[in-house]
This record gives C-alpha cells, structure tokens and sequence, in this order.
C-alpha cells in the first residue's frame, strides 16, 4: 500500500496530497501536457514508500517527479523536425504573456529552465532546489542568476521590452 492511502486510513504524519498540486505545476511546466502532468503526479503518490520517513516529503516528491519526467524524456522519440520557418513568432495584440514566457524559457538551457520552474512556479527557497538538484545552495543562487540573465536577454530578444525585476 503506498504512503498516500496508508495516511487516508491512518491519518498520520504529512499528507502526501498537500503537495500534488506542486508536483502537477511543476511537471505541467516541464512536459507542458495537463495530462502528461496529471499522469506523473499520481505515480509520484503511488511510489511513494510505506512508511516514508522523509523529512521534507515535499522536495522528495519533486525529486520522484524530476525523474519520471527524465525517464520520458529519454523515451520520447521525436517523431517531426520543427524547421526554424515553422516557429516564426507572430505578434498580435491579444496575445498571452504567458506564451511568450513558455516560448521564453523554451529558449533557454534545461538547467536554467529547471532552477526558474522551480523557484517561480513551484516557489521552492534556493536550499529546497540545491537539495533537489544536489547543489549547494549558494551553486543555486549562481544559477538563478545566470538564469534570470538569460531569461531576460531572451525575453528581449522576442518583445524588446525589459524584464521588470
């Protein structure tokens, strides 16, 4: 029995369903599929080991979700080329900031994309990720930075505008 039905039953220690939602947002921002993401974050909850005797089960879950997201992108097979045509960027006036930060960090490394995800969309503190990541979290503010900085640079290179920090 995993640690999510153990804790219904039992109602002991943290609820590992407090964090779904964290673990969803994170893998929608990695996959960019609601139900690619959906079907993560319930093996996440499924895996889960009982008892688990985590101290921090959230960044435990996120560290579960971070690998079956590696383990689909590694059997991913691309199956069509998208030429540089094909990804013209148009801009209209109604369109959504929120493409435009996706099409942003798609621009971007995956480690940049990662530590950004993580700390804007999940909200982790810098010593979450490092212990996510197995970094220092001093390693981890370095690479914010140099993140936000790439973000930023690429940011105006598809609306010239200035990232507002």
């Amino acid at each position: 029995m995993s640690l999510a039905i153990d804790w219904i039953f039992t109602r002991r220690g943290v609820d590992p369903m407090d964090f779904l939602d964290d673990v969803f947002r994170y893998s929608y921002a990695r996959l960019g599929q609601r139900e690619e993401a959906e079907d993560v974050a319930i093996e996440v909850v499924q895996a889960l080991p009982n008892p688990c005797k985590r101290r921090d089960l959230r960044v435990y879950m996120l560290g579960m979700a971070r690998r079956k997201i590696a383990d689909r992108f590694r059997r991913a097979r691309p199956t069509l080329e998208v030429r540089e045509a094909d990804a013209t960027f148009r801009f209209d006036r109604e369109i959504d900031e929120a493409t435009v930060v996706a099409q942003t960090l798609n621009t971007l490394s995956a480690d940049h994309r990662e530590v950004l995800t993580l700390k804007y969309v999940i909200g982790l503190s810098s010593q979450e990720i490092g212990t996510l990541l197995g970094k220092r979290p001093d390693a981890i503010d370095s690479l914010l930075q140099r993140a936000r900085d790439a973000f930023s640079h690429s940011w105006q290179g598809l609306t010239s505008d200035e990232v507002i920090r």
